[in-house]
């Protein structure tokens, strides 16, 4: 098998594994996600013209949080971030770039808070992909995870240490110190999680 293949494998089953943590803290969140739309390929491909793998992974199979969820507890994919419902992503793309736009790298949002700041995709033009945050105060791209395993493999630790718990309110909240511990170790050398 080779590497690119290897490296889908896993990403599915980090975020099978995701889904499945998910479910144990709030059993109503994946089905809040909904079905994969069966046109969000038709839909990724008119805005950005290709489909990374990460978003292969995360809207074969499920649709994401719209904006107006009624459920509030039911809103975020990591605490703070909801993960954009794939009818939205052309609303939310156009939102980021009109503060932020960046010729030397594609840049594509995926979670999103209620102030317009992002996670968000990013590959550079020289082909390096990561994982990055954008706020709308800093106007720049801060690394948060060095490709998309990074990514998947955090947030399932997150889950595996306890990083993430449902506060008194039934939200999902975090451990700020214990993110840190966990990311840094996860993410070594990356900054983000040093501060």
């Amino acid at each position: 098998m080779n590497n690119a293949i290897a490296d889908k494998k896993a990403m599915n089953e980090l975020f099978e594994e995701f889904l499945f943590l998910s479910a144990r803290l709030r059993t109503k969140y994946v089905d809040s996600l909904g079905e994969k739309n069966n046109n969000w390929e038709k839909v990724f491909y008119d805005l950005y013209g290709e489909i990374p793998e990460l978003f292969q992974v995360i809207y074969n199979k499920v649709s994401g949080t719209r904006r107006n969820i009624g459920d509030q507890t039911l809103m975020d994919f990591i605490p703070g971030f909801r993960l954009i419902h794939i009818c939205e992503l052309k609303e939310e793309s156009v939102k980021l770039n009109r503060y932020y736009n960046d010729k030397t790298q594609v840049i594509i949002p995926f979670l999103a808070n209620y102030s317009s700041d992002y996670i968000c995709y990013c590959r550079t033009n020289a082909g390096k992909e990561y994982i990055g945050s954008i706020s709308h105060d800093d106007l720049m791209v801060i690394q948060m995870h060095k490709n998309i395993k990074k990514f998947f493999e955090t947030i399932c630790a997150f889950y595996q240490f306890n990083v993430y718990f449902l506060d008194t309110d039934g939200y999902l909240d975090y451990d700020l110190e214990l993110e840190g511990t966990i990311g840094a170790e996860i993410n070594l050398g990356i900054p983000y999680w040093l501060e």
